[in-house]
């Protein structure tokens, strides 16, 4: 973490105890996250649990990727706060849906499950980089501490010494904000912009790895991501997301069509 990460969460503490804590949901004071989200959040989910999420269309190279959530009402409303509101308190109710869709695809995708089954593990668990200016305006990687405490709840639940934390990846060159641009505009953005880090490159090399992503709108960061990892060797490469935007429609001078942010799960049209 960064002196300033290390001021701001001096900063964060120190408000925490002069004011009362509110929802990261709604903002109603007296909890971090109230039974009103709480319930919101799991009436949201997907039924049965997380599932393979695909965006449409599909970018060559995107890999088979799992999500907790929608990214809908609260849901979206505490990553939001999480990443951009210095809501950090906030990790308690986003690890448990990332640490779910870990256990989802580790148990569901075939290239993870050999790994485990066959004892040639750990998988690396990698979370998707975030820029240094990022870094420098929010103090810190909200995405590295949303995945080092799925990956503790993880180990909590069984899967101790089968995954390794891996902050292999970096941001190479200076990238856009995504925000606002459609699927085509994403992947020329991030074309080759993400790097495995030099003293990562010889123990991916030929490692299975699960990528980590806090939402999935049009694929585009976790297939540079997966495009960094392959290139530097790495196994199979598969993700886990807490949420995955919607498929929708947008208004167009001759009728509609279909958007640019959006995702469905595998198999649906």
């Amino acid at each position: 973490m960064t002196i300033i990460g290390v001021v701001a969460r001096s900063l964060r503490a120190t408000l925490e105890m002069a004011l009362p804590t509110t929802c990261g949901g709604c903002g109603t004071a007296g909890a971090t996250w109230c039974a009103l989200c709480a319930h919101e959040a799991g009436r949201v989910t997907y039924p049965g649990g997380p599932r393979q999420v695909c965006p449409k269309p599909s970018p060559v190279g995107y890999p088979p990727t799992w999500a907790a959530s929608p990214y809908d009402a609260s849901a979206r409303a505490a990553l939001v706060a999480f990443k951009d509101g210095d809501r950090r308190d906030l990790e308690a109710v986003l690890a448990p849906m990332l640490s779910a869709a870990m256990a989802t695809a580790l148990a569901t995708d075939p290239g993870l499950r050999a790994v485990l089954t066959s004892g040639n593990g750990p998988v690396f668990v990698v979370p998707v980089p975030s820029s240094p200016s990022a870094v420098r305006r929010r103090g810190d990687a909200p995405l590295e501490l949303l995945t080092r405490a799925a990956l503790a709840r993880a180990a909590r639940e069984g899967s101790r010494g089968q995954l390794m934390f891996s902050p292999a990846l970096r941001i190479r060159r200076r990238v856009a904000d995504q925000a606002g641009l459609n699927h085509r505009q994403r992947a020329t953005n991030l074309d080759h912009a993400m790097q495995v880090q030099p003293r990562w490159r010889a123990s991916v090399r030929g490692v299975t790895c699960l990528l980590t992503d806090d939402v999935l709108t049009t694929g585009a960061t976790l297939v540079e991501a997966a495009r960094a990892l392959r290139e530097a060797g790495s196994g199979h490469v598969a993700a886990a997301a807490v949420a995955a935007t919607h498929r929708r429609l947008v208004a167009t001078g001759g009728g509609f069509q279909d958007g640019d942010c959006r995702s469905q799960p595998c198999g649906e049209r």
